[in-house]
């Protein structure tokens, strides 16, 4: 697959205490929710065709997002093929009284373009804009 550098997808959510643990931390089934959200935005700007997500690789949580922290998330696709696309996450955890902030999650979701029967399609990446 072709190296590639498109548009980033950003997003920052509040962790809300609906989304946490017995820890009072982010679930990572929360998180993971919100990632693939990112995901399948950045595919399907890149792509302009419906996605599917493909698999998760490499995800990697290394510290806890209380809750009341922000949660910021980027993703970006850096390769595409004929029809699957590998989208970069990563998260952040904001606190929002001071601003200090620290990546805390990073992975990798691949993505493929599907027609309406679920097969993979064949896609024509939109050109980067400046």
């Amino acid at each position: 697959m072709p190296d590639i550098a498109p548009e980033i997808t950003e997003s920052t959510r509040m962790v809300l205490p609906a989304q946490t643990n017995h820890h009072g931390t982010l679930f990572a089934g929360s998180a993971l929710s919100m990632l693939a959200d990112a995901a399948f935005t950045a595919a399907s700007r890149h792509a302009r065709e419906k996605v599917v997500l493909a698999g998760v690789r490499d995800m990697r949580f290394t510290a806890p997002i209380p809750v009341g922290s922000l949660f910021g998330i980027s993703a970006q696709v850096i390769s595409s093929g004929r029809s699957s696309m590998i989208v970069r996450v990563t998260g952040t955890r904001e606190h929002p009284e001071t601003g200090e902030t620290a990546q805390v999650v990073e992975g990798r979701f691949q993505m493929v373009a599907v027609t309406a029967d679920g097969r993979p399609k064949k896609i024509h990446p939109q050109e980067t804009r400046p």
